[in-house]
């Protein structure tokens, strides 16, 4: 027995004293007119008294200790997946490694710990002979989940889990549900990461886009990425394949080891279709089912219908006009403003000019929605007024038209209902020439590297400068600079967008930001290099139309989520229209080696802020490959993509190990990291024996004495004896 007093010390110890004496010389008092003897008994009863309120203020009572609970067990998950098979854990391999930190921590357990394995899921004891790091998957999460859901057969509670591994996950499972299963059960998760930064052999190859436009009387090129990891330095053939297994075009590439490189094939002419890019399997080459990928190229056969309006006639607006007018696939009619009284246009099919007293200039919808693209030259202010401008927005907007800022800014001072529809807020002309640098991000959107030679070609820095580039005051959200114009000053360079991009809705509007294009149809040097004008000019503009949501001649848009996607997730196909009279009754069919197999319901979206109408659709594929995934109105073929769906990575993939996710999983439950060398330091700490009695005094409670009943009722009978007692004396 203990105390602990509900005043603060020493109130209770004086009490202790104070309170006797007090009660003693109150009952001595009170009695002095009784006899000697009389006076003593009632003066002790006080006194007894006195003394158990005391002793109460001291709070007598002792502290109890929570109870033991039944004994808990320790599991121990070994990886037995192939890539422990790696040997970078000092001259072993990471599973012997493993190994003996299980076994010295079962050693020091004895029935305290049980050893599991695992590999695709939760195994049997790991420390049984015969063992061998084969497994063909890894899934840590799901095997330690197993532990808790029962799969084990423990019969017994966890108190820890300790995973020996490489933290190399094949298998697809959120760490997240594991995290809380252990949070709940108040099981640490100790880790051992083993191993460390190990590639396998590997040539990867991939198309940079699976669907490539192709152009009617235009080469195709089709863009191919390739990664050199451990190979040494390697000749490659890339090949292109059609559908029956004959090589269309082929090229040779040198690459070294940890070296990236993208190789463009062309092609002079090639029909529409599924194709594959080759490379033979490499000499030691650990993973060769990356040396292949599949795209598919579509013919473009509606013509592009293209506006030009120029409100100041110069050389690049008329070599482009008659560049334009010799494309077969294009359709193009121009308008030429030389004053406010006079005008004269070029129509389709016709190389005649036509005076006239008046614009031409679109003015409603329906005039809009005959063209694909419209070019804007200089003085655009001569064509466009308030209900035009508008007109225009909606055309790029709704219907997802395309607009193309050809000479920079198209017009003179402000015009604010235009400049909503700009990529960029225009600053003041710059002096000087620029040359034409292209970006990683045009490469990406698809201009370079297939429309037009890569980024990094040397071409490009041999063309002649371009001048009359406008400082860019603000980029607009969302715009993406595709080109870069540099001009070398003193001691640095002055850099300035010069082809800048920015969907608008369901369109795009794009702007080059300089003059003096047509340099590169007359320069001596430039003609040497090839025909980069008329390369460039017909390249951007099929671009810029298809870069909008709707291809030229196409009424339904198809946008994918994702076109790389995990097996089992689903990807959501995004159908867009136009607008109309008729209301499209879309639906999505699905390719695989050009057979349909199966047709999926389009179900319409909820419109969004401007009204406009979509619908989508679900896919999700069962086995891993390449689909063509093609929008269908009312049985009519519309646009397509390209869904890749991967297959789930094997052992051999990658042989890195991943420290980083095993840390994750320790940190989140309150475990701890520890390397292979402190085996016996980490069994020590599993089974260290329960906290002594001052660690656990922090979870002890206190269980008063004083309200007991054998302890209040002789004091409350001693008060009561002694009040019935001064009653007959006639003391009261």
């Amino acid at each position: 027995m203990t105390f602990s007093p509900a005043i603060p010390e020493p109130w209770p110890w004086i009490a202790l004293v104070a309170l006797p004496l007090l009660g003693l010389w109150l009952a001595w008092r009170s009695s002095h007119t009784l006899g000697t003897g009389t006076r003593i008994l009632f003066a002790s009863l006080r006194g007894t008294v006195f003394i158990g309120l005391a002793v109460l203020l001291l709070n007598p009572g002792e502290w109890k200790q929570p109870e033991q609970k039944e004994e808990k067990l320790h599991a121990v998950l070994l990886d037995r997946s192939a890539s422990m098979a790696v040997r970078d854990v000092g001259d072993a391999t990471r599973w012997s490694g493993g190994l003996g930190v299980a076994q010295t921590i079962a050693k020091e357990g004895g029935d305290k710990v049980k050893a599991f394995s695992f590999s695709d899921t939760l195994e049997g004891d790991a420390l049984k002979t015969g063992l061998k790091p084969d497994g063909q998957a890894s899934a840590i999460v799901h095997s330690g989940i197993g532990l808790f859901s029962g799969a084990s057969g423990l019969g017994r509670k966890l108190a820890s889990i300790t995973i020996i591994s490489d933290g190399r996950q094949t298998r697809e499972d959120a760490a997240a549900e594991l995290i809380l299963r252990a949070r709940a059960a108040q099981v640490p998760l100790h880790v051992v990461p083993l191993g460390g930064d190990w590639g396998g052999r590997d040539l990867i190859l991939h198309a940079t886009r699976r669907l490539v436009m192709a152009l009617p009387g235009k080469p195709v090129s089709v863009s191919v990425s390739l990664e050199n990891r451990g190979l040494g330095l390697i000749k490659p053939r890339v090949q292109l394949v059609d559908a029956a297994g004959k090589t269309q075009a082929e090229r040779d590439v040198e690459l070294d080891s940890g070296s990236k490189k993208t190789v463009v094939i062309e092609v002079p002419k090639l029909a529409g279709g599924d194709y594959r890019v080759v490379c033979a399997t490499q000499e030691g080459e650990d993973i060769t089912r990356n040396n292949e990928d599949r795209l598919r190229v579509q013919e473009l056969t509606s013509r592009t219908r293209v506006f030009i309006a120029e409100g100041a006639p110069y050389w690049d607006s008329k070599f482009l006009a008659q560049l334009l007018r010799e494309q077969g696939f294009m359709d193009v009619r121009a308008i030429y403003r030389l004053n406010d009284e006079r005008y004269f246009r070029v129509d389709a099919g016709s190389s005649e000019p036509i005076v006239s007293g008046e614009s031409t200039f679109p003015e409603t919808a329906e005039d809009f929605a005959k063209l694909d693209l419209i070019v804007l030259g200089k003085g655009a202010e001569g064509f466009l007024d308030a209900k035009r401008i508008e007109a225009l927005k909606s055309f790029v907007r709704d219907r997802g038209g395309a607009l193309l800022l050809a000479r920079g800014k198209s017009y003179s001072g402000k015009l604010p209902e235009l400049e909503a529809l700009e990529p960029v807020e225009w600053g003041v002309a710059m002096e000087g020439e620029f040359r034409f640098e292209p970006g990683s991000v045009g490469e990406a959107a698809g201009l370079f590297g297939q429309a037009l030679p890569e980024a990094q070609d040397p071409l490009w820095r041999q063309l002649p400068p371009l001048r009359d580039v406008a400082t860019i005051a603000k980029l607009k959200p969302f715009t993406q600079v595709m080109v870069m114009g540099v001009k070398p000053a003193v001691g640095r360079e002055e850099r300035v967008p010069l082809l800048a991009a920015k969907h608008f809705g369901r369109g795009v509007v794009v702007a080059l930001n300089a003059d003096g294009l047509w340099k590169w149809d007359f320069d001596p040097q430039a003609r040497k290099l090839g025909n980069m004008y008329e390369e460039f000019w017909t390249q951007l503009l099929q671009w810029t139309a298809s870069y909008a949501e709707f291809l030229p001649g196409q009424e339904l848009s198809l946008r994918l989520s994702e076109t790389n996607a995990k097996l089992g997730r689903g990807v959501r196909a995004s159908i867009g229209w136009r607008g109309g009279k008729d209301v499209p009754k879309p639906m999505v069919r699905v390719f695989r080696d050009g057979k349909a197999i199966k047709d999926i319901a389009a179900s319409e979206a909820e419109g969004d802020a401007e009204g406009r109408r979509s619908w989508t659709a679900l896919l999700q594929m069962e086995t891993p490959g390449t689909y063509r995934i093609q929008a269908f109105n009312d049985g009519k073929p519309g646009p397509e993509a390209v869904l890749n769906v991967l297959a789930p990575p094997t052992e051999q993939e990658s042989l890195a190990a991943d420290p980083a996710f095993l840390t994750e999983l320790a940190t989140a439950t309150g475990g701890r990291v520890w390397n292979a060398t402190n085996a016996a330091d980490l069994a020590k700490h599993l089974l260290a024996p329960p906290p002594d009695l001052a660690a656990n005094f922090e979870k002890a409670t206190w269980q008063a004495l004083w309200p007991q009943a054998w302890l209040l009722v002789p004091l409350v009978l001693l008060l009561a004896f002694e009040w019935w007692s001064r009653r007959r004396l006639g003391l009261l």
